[in-house]
């Protein structure tokens, strides 16, 4: 099954039918939807697949030209979920997956302190396979292993492989952290096929934090603990550093 349709199964097992979007931002950077009960979620806006159109987000529906947007404050959460979680559309899915971070965005007792890359533990033999350009990360790791390969849609420099060299060159890797970007693009799937490790963890603020539905050893993403001040940064064009140095939401780990 794919994952897409597991955590569609999962986000309903967790919210009411009564649950609608009370609103929702989408930033440069990020995209962040408030439930009616106070849960809220951000994930990454997935304008690299945009057009880059103004109106791109809105279609013109009738003879009067009005504009109707694909998501709506005060729609049910299910019926987004419905429309977005499995749409062609970028923006609407990354409205659709803020939803789902937003419904798992509970219970922070479940979740563990700690740095992505001391959890998972490297060593001098290891090859590190980094799906989607995470700078830290590399930066952090080249030091300690034997080799990091960079997989990514978008080459932005030559130490960047294209993502098409995953399937002859992931299976090498010892340990793989992936992009929780690849959750809201629907590119996970593809990824996980050609992973040859258990040593494999999800990072960045798009992962979604859910039990039983990523196989995998590592979830690390976010807690939102100010959803007001995640909204105003957000507006105001802020990425995940400020989201996080400001408060308004604070990184968190799911180990299994």
């Amino acid at each position: 099954m794919a994952l897409s349709k597991k955590l569609y199964k999962k986000a309903l097992e967790n919210i009411s039918e009564d649950i609608y979007v009370e609103d929702f931002v989408i930033g440069i950077g990020e995209t962040a939807v408030k439930l009616s009960d106070g849960r809220t979620g951000f994930v990454a806006t997935n304008r690299e697949d945009t057009l880059g159109k103004c109106e791109e987000f809105y279609k013109c529906m009738g003879l009067d030209g009005k504009p109707e947007s694909k998501a709506e404050v005060g729609m049910k959460v299910k019926d987004l979920l419905d429309v977005g979680l499995f749409s062609g559309d970028p923006l609407l899915r990354s409205v659709s997956y803020a939803a789902v971070n937003a419904i798992f965005n509970k219970n922070p007792e479940r979740f563990v302190k700690g740095d992505t890359l001391e959890l998972m533990e490297f060593n001098k033999k290891d090859i590190v396979g980094i799906v989607g350009e995470i700078t830290p990360f590399v930066d952090a790791l080249r030091p300690k292993v034997w080799d990091v390969l960079i997989f990514d849609r978008q080459r932005r420099h030559d130490q960047i492989l294209p993502d098409w060299a995953i399937i002859e060159m992931l299976p090498k890797c010892t340990a793989v952290i992936i992009t929780g970007t690849t959750i809201v693009n629907g590119t996970i799937d593809y990824i996980l096929n050609y992973i040859n490790t258990d040593r494999v963890a999800i990072a960045g603020p798009s992962t979604i934090m859910v039990e039983d539905v990523f196989p995998v050893k590592i979830l690390s993403g976010s807690y939102i603990e100010d959803s007001e001040k995640l909204f105003d940064l957000i507006k105001k064009g802020a990425g995940t550093r400020t989201l996080f140095r400001s408060g308004a939401a604070r990184k968190v780990n799911l180990v299994f």
